[in-house]
């Protein structure tokens, strides 16, 4: 058999003959090295103990696919795999988009509409190992989804004012960041110590209670405000405005908050109006803006994760301890409010 190979083939399958782990591959780079060198179809198919058509064989896809590559797949049959680097250009750029800029109707991609996607690109229908293998060596794992709250679309253009009026207000404006905190009296459980092998446990009464904790936080003094509610309503808002402006008197005050149903309230808006406190709605879906949440999230780590007060009222004191015990200057750096990347850093020059 007149067959020769080139000197780099002949050097990429030694290559391959000293490195795989596939006895299958092994086979094939000898017998096409056995070839190479003029011994007979005969003598390497005994030799290898495999039939003359399979020597046969492995010579064809060669010759079709001059590379290693042609020696061996996934499956261990050598087949020569069909799926190009265009495929999974194309499977990629599936992956980055979600199915509905494709023209589906799903949210998410399974492998059965990925199979219909691809079967849109060149006529083939894969099969589901094929498709999941691809992802994999994209490095897609398949796992459970959470839902998240889609930001707001125009908060750009919102920040921008926000920082405008900001600017123009007077410089003897108390700023203030709002927002309520809901305490339960079953605690949030966070992470704790606990053996291998056995179950971690936080026990509890059995009867839960709530309230709701209204604060705000001078973004320039630090200086907290806080009012415990046992709901959270337009009338308990209300009664918050009442307490911010009897602690600030005359002065001139602007509260940056969310557009909770209590916020905007018909009555809650004209009672602000009233008490000359401006109210400032900060972009919808945007928790990290507001200082006062940060200040919520890193109280209740300390006060409430995995212990149960032997009340609500316990716990809603213990809560306001910790928070009006922290200096002015450790409450705003709770609250992001001393951070480099603070977004309103320059207008309140911190």
């Amino acid at each position: 058999m007149d067959f020769h190979l080139t000197p780099q083939q002949r050097f990429r399958l030694r290559r391959l003959r000293d490195t795989t782990r596939d006895v299958d591959v092994l086979r094939r780079c000898l017998a096409l090295l056995g070839l190479d060198q003029g011994t007979s179809v005969v003598a390497i198919s005994a030799e290898l103990g495999v039939s003359r058509q399979s020597v046969y064989n492995w010579l064809d896809r060669f010759l079709l696919v001059p590379t290693p590559r042609a020696l061996g797949d996934a499956r261990g049959h050598g087949h020569v795999t069909a799926w190009d680097d265009e495929l999974l250009a194309v499977l990629r750029s599936a992956m980055e988009r979600p199915p509905k800029d494709w023209g589906f109707r799903d949210s998410e991609w399974t492998v059965e509409l990925l199979q219909q996607h691809l079967a849109r690109w060149d006529g083939r229908r894969w099969s589901g190992r094929t498709v999941r293998r691809q992802l994999h060596r994209l490095g897609y794992a398949w796992k459970r989804p959470r839902y998240v709250l889609e930001p707001d679309r125009y908060r750009a253009r919102k920040i921008r004012r926000i920082r405008g009026r900001i600017r123009d207000l007077d410089p003897r404006t108390s700023l203030l960041f709002e927002d309520e905190a809901d305490l339960l009296l079953f605690p949030p459980l966070r992470a704790r110590w606990a053996r291998r092998g056995e179950s971690s446990e936080v026990p509890l009464s059995g009867r839960n209670a709530r309230r709701v904790l209204f604060g705000a936080i001078n973004v320039r003094t630090g200086y907290r405000l806080l009012l415990p509610r046992p709901r959270q309503r337009a009338e308990d808002f209300q009664a918050f405005l009442q307490t911010v402006r009897g602690c600030y008197r005359s002065q001139p005050v602007g509260m940056l908050l969310d557009e909770d149903p209590s916020h905007t309230a018909r009555g809650s808006v004209a009672l602000a109006r009233e008490l000359e406190i401006g109210l400032e709605w900060l972009p919808k879906r945007c928790p990290e803006l507001n200082g006062m949440d940060h200040l919520w999230g890193h109280a209740k780590d300390e006060v409430c994760a995995n212990h149960q007060y032997p009340s609500i009222d316990h716990l809603v004191d213990a809560f306001i301890r910790h928070i009006q015990g922290l200096s002015p200057i450790e409450a705003r750096r709770k609250a992001g409010i001393l951070s480099e990347d603070f977004w309103l850093r320059e207008e309140c020059q911190i």
